[in-house]
């Protein structure tokens, strides 16, 4: 049976370049992304639990990466920059298909860090960590 699985070169990471939204443009040469989300979960252990530990849900974060390779003169690797040292909250969108057709995810957060990587035996890369403010929705 021939497998339904989508190749992952596809997917594009977005990102729109004020506070204000405007364009979301990609990142540019991506190479890879991830998009992590999780929900905290809250201790209610109490005397009346038997002896069992009892969890209630907490609040939930979404977080992200992506590497790429760094084209000096590329616009969106030096607005990937100036958002991260401007701390600006932006808006992104994650397309794991290349497409809103195949659904994408999108929510507001901060570049939170920026890795420029010169290796001897590979080309110029960076990659960015992204933090979420809010929550992360699915189109």
């Amino acid at each position: 049976m021939a497998t339904s699985s989508i190749a992952g070169y596809k997917g594009k990471v977005m990102a729109s370049t004020s506070s204000t939204g405007g364009t979301l443009t990609a990142i540019a040469e991506c190479r890879n992304f991830a998009l992590d989300v999780t929900h905290d979960a809250i201790d209610a252990t109490s005397h009346d639990s038997s002896g069992d530990r009892e969890l209630v849900a907490g609040t939930g974060s979404w977080s992200g990466t992506a590497e790429y390779l760094q084209v000096m003169a590329n616009a969106t690797h030096q607005e990937a920059y100036d958002v991260l040292v401007n701390r600006t909250n932006v808006t992104f969108e994650w397309y794991p298909t290349g497409s809103s057709a195949g659904g994408y995810y999108s929510g507001s957060g901060y570049f939170s860090g920026w890795n420029l990587n010169s290796p001897n035996d590979d080309t110029l890369t960076a990659s960015v960590t992204i933090v979420g403010t809010g929550a992360l929705t699915r189109g």
